[in-house]
Order: C-alpha cells, then structure tokens, then sequence
C-alpha cells in the first residue's frame, strides 16, 4: 500500500491535516497532497468533517478512502521514480479526452488495486507493480471500439475447432463486458472474480477447465498487445489456477 493511502485511512490524521490547513498552519509535501484531493472532492470532504467519534458510517468510509486514494496518486507526481511514469499516464489520458477528475481517479484506482486486489502485506508498497501498472496506460487510453472488436474477432478466429472458438468468444465478450463496459481499464482480480462467478464456477468440471483456459489465452493475447504487464499476467493467470504465481 502506498504509504500516502497508509497514512490518510485513519479518519483522525486525515480530519487534523485539514484543521491544519484550515488554520494556516505548515503542510507536509503529503498532507498537501490530501488537501488539494479534498479540494477537489468537497462532498467527500465535508462526509468525512461531519464524522463525530470513532465509528465511522459506510458513507465515511468510502469518502475517507476516496480521498486517501486520490492524495496518493498526487503524490506519485513528487516519487523520484514512479513520477514520469505518473506524468505520462496522465498525459495519455489527457490526450484522449479524460478530465482531471477522471484521471485522477483512474490512477487512484491503481494504487488501490496494489493496496487491496491481491493477498499480500498491507504494509509493503509494491513499486514495481505500480509502475509496471502506469505503462500500460497509455496503450489502454488509445483503445477504440474498433481496436476491440479486431482483439475479440482475432482471438476467437484463432481458436483450433469450432467447439474452442465458440468458448472463446464466450469468454472474451464477457471479461470485456465486465472489464471495459465504462472503457478500457486495467484488467484487475474484480474482474476476474466476476468474469469466475458467471462464466466458470457450477459449471461440469470440462466446461470449467476449457473456459479458464481460454479466459487465459485471452490475458495472454492482452499481455501481447501491451495492455498488460508481466507482473498483472502472472498475477491474474493465477487467480485463474493456470501456472504463474
């Protein structure tokens, strides 16, 4: 988890650095970074400044990890080497329409899924994942409708017979449905646990082994084309119980 998103989910330090800012007083390079993010989200913000005692309702909890996020992910801009990564993925989504509202929330979404999507220590920043992760977005903010539709017609037309095309295509529409129906994104283990629950479990154990092995084809194929990194490929083929780690 980074280490900004550490810090501002406890609702405490994060109502206290904006009493700081609020009476003046000097601001770490990190508690600016939450503030400008709760600048820029004053329904959140006032959600969270409404908070009395410990317990914090639903509607807190989103607001504080909202805000968390999206101070993380200004705070990439100041880390020495995840900053022009940063810089650049910002710029790809700039350059194809995306306003500052959603691109700060596409890369918060980042840094959550490096926080929470996968089993490992919450306390640890896996800097390489994030990186990895910021190159792909370029490549992902350049796909079109018709980019799309040519990856899911290749890959189906790929398969060996008629019965595995047919799987294919059963797969490949679904994890784009569940994956890029607001636009493309990184492919992430909601997606798969979605893409599991409809397509593949309950179902007789042959259907299950020929989907799981087409939906990781297909992540292969997205590995391929540059919209998807060694370390989410791996990641993602094994959630699928297809090799990898």
């Amino acid at each position: 988890m980074h280490p900004v998103l550490a810090r501002f989910l406890t609702a405490d330090v994060a109502k206290e650095t904006l009493r700081k800012q609020q009476a003046g007083e000097f601001l770490a390079p990190e508690e600016k970074s939450f503030t400008e993010a709760a600048k820029a989200h004053p329904r959140q913000t006032s959600i969270l400044m409404d908070v009395g005692g410990r317990v914090l309702s639903s509607d807190a909890q989103a607001a504080l990890v909202l805000l968390a996020a999206h101070a993380s992910a200004r705070a990439l801009l100041d880390d020495e080497e995840l900053g022009e990564p940063a810089r650049k993925a910002r710029a790809a989504l700039a350059e194809e329409g995306a306003s500052d509202e959603e691109t700060d929330a596409f890369i918060a979404s980042i840094l959550l899924e490096e926080a929470f999507g996968y089993a490992q220590d919450v306390d640890s920043f896996d800097r390489e994942y994030v990186k990895e992760s910021l190159g792909e977005v370029p490549a992902l903010a350049a796909l079109t409708k018709e980019a799309v539709d040519a990856l899911f017609l290749g890959f189906v037309k790929g398969a060996p017979n008629d019965a595995e095309r047919k799987v294919r295509e059963t797969m490949a529409r679904a994890l784009f449905d569940i994956a890029w129906e607001e636009g493309p994104a990184p492919v992430n283990p909601e997606h798969i646990e979605a893409l599991f629950d409809a397509e593949i479990s309950n179902k007789p154990e042959e259907e299950q082994e020929a989907k799981v092995h087409a939906a990781a084809q297909l992540l292969q194929v997205l590995a391929r084309e540059g919209l998807m990194g060694p370390l989410r490929l791996s990641r993602l083929r094994a959630m699928l119980g297809e090799e990898d780690a």
